[in-house]
């Protein structure tokens, strides 16, 4: 029961400090704070890394969701901030350049082109 008790009451803290839980998630996972996310975000102009598009996700509450911070998983890196379509289809490729290189020269190899009747 105790243990119970100490994950309601920090379900309750997160809910009443939202920054602070989101910020201390940050440093946990990736070794940086809200402020230095937010500073990320600003110097992309609010939009992904790959794509230039905001975030068109949607959180649990309905609004708009954070992009997703990516990093390499080797060395914990901070690369950027991507949209979650991007940031999964680097996930999809397992981070890897070739396997992606592969990718782009088969869809180069098989781009449709407009007949021309």
């Amino acid at each position: 029961i105790q243990d119970a008790d100490k994950a309601i009451r920090q379900r309750i803290w997160r809910k009443q400090n939202p920054e602070k839980a989101k910020s201390n998630d940050l440093k946990k996972m990736y070794g940086i704070r809200l402020s230095q996310y937010e500073a990320l975000a600003v110097q992309q102009n609010h939009v992904c890394a790959i794509c230039q598009q905001p975030e068109k996700s949607l959180d649990k509450d309905g609004g708009p969701r954070r992009m997703p911070v990516d990093h390499c998983h080797e060395t914990g890196r901070v690369r950027g901030l991507l949209c979650t379509s991007c940031n999964r289809a680097l996930g999809m490729f397992k981070d890897d350049p070739n396997i992606l290189k592969k990718a782009i020269d088969y869809l180069n190899k098989h781009i449709d082109t407009p007949s021309t009747t």
